[in-house]
């Protein structure tokens, strides 16, 4: 019958003991009724179910152990679920062996999905996280982003949301790249796009992709200048140069979010969703 891995409960005894979460809110294994998916082993997953068929680490790694934790609302879930997929999409070493994460980010459930195969999930993850590993890491360690989150930030705990917010102006835009693609410079390649090649995505040429996203930091009460004179001066033309990178970098450090420079979903997610403090 499905088990539970050593690995995922350790994950699961090091966050009730960070959390004070209940042990029904830290689940591993679904219920007698449950059938395909990460929460079951090879004895309840169902013919060509996602979890096995998707995946060659998933095939050579199917046994009876369940792959998935879930975790509830314990009063920063949803900052902890933002900051372990902008780990997940920085791709830190700790975060290589998740496969998916269902999460609620403040206004919609979403999913974020290393293969970029599904990026959907249903209400139930207003209220808890999930979180699926490749099922080849049964062995893995699974706590160690977990510990980066609670004990290595600056603030040695898990932070919590300041109430001096106001929400993001609108509208919003959802981040109008294929998987993989990011704003970048111009020599870096197929998925850097610079908006220098006038490639299209969603209806828009990329160039006007980039100045919505620098006119949203001015609607946040940014000021351009934090890019250098040039945007502040003439605005954005579109074309991802130094000081696009300059201002990308500044927001990201605004934000906690790994600075890099580099405008991807995480970083485009951020200044229409995120509160303005």
């Amino acid at each position: 019958m499905t088990y539970a891995p050593e690995s995922i409960k350790k994950a699961q005894r090091y966050l009730h003991d960070k959390t004070g979460l209940p042990w029904v809110s830290l689940g591993i294994i679904g219920d007698e009724h449950h059938r395909g998916g990460y929460h079951c082993g090879s004895d309840r997953v169902v013919r060509g179910d996602y979890s096995v068929t998707e995946s060659d680490r998933d095939r050579r790694g199917l046994s009876r152990a369940a792959s998935a934790l879930d975790v509830g609302d314990f009063g920063d879930l949803v900052g902890f679920s933002r900051w372990l997929v902008q780990q997940c999409e920085a791709g830190t070493a700790d975060t290589l062996d998740i496969r998916e994460v269902i999460y609620f980010d403040g206004r919609r459930v979403r999913r974020w999905d290393r293969l970029g195969e599904r990026d959907s999930g249903d209400d139930s993850h207003k209220v808890h996280t999930h979180i699926s590993w490749f099922r080849d890491s049964e062995h893995n360690d699974k706590p160690g982003v977990f510990r980066r989150y609670f004990e290595d930030r600056d603030d040695g705990h898990a932070s919590v949301p300041s109430t001096d917010t106001r929400p993001a102006p609108g509208p919003s835009y959802d981040f109008p790249l294929p998987s993989g693609h990011y704003f970048g410079p111009k020599h870096g390649g197929n998925e850097s796009v610079s908006g220098y090649y006038d490639r299209v995505f969603n209806g828009r040429r990329d160039s006007e992709w980039l100045q919505i996203w620098v006119d949203q930091l001015r609607k946040r009460g940014w000021d351009a200048r934090r890019g250098g004179d040039y945007l502040a001066e003439h605005g954005s033309d579109g074309h991802y140069g130094s000081e696009h990178e300059e201002l990308i970098r500044a927001f990201q450090e605004d934000q906690g979010l790994v600075v890099g420079g580099l405008l991807g979903p995480v970083t485009w997610r951020a200044a229409f969703e995120n509160p303005v403090t």
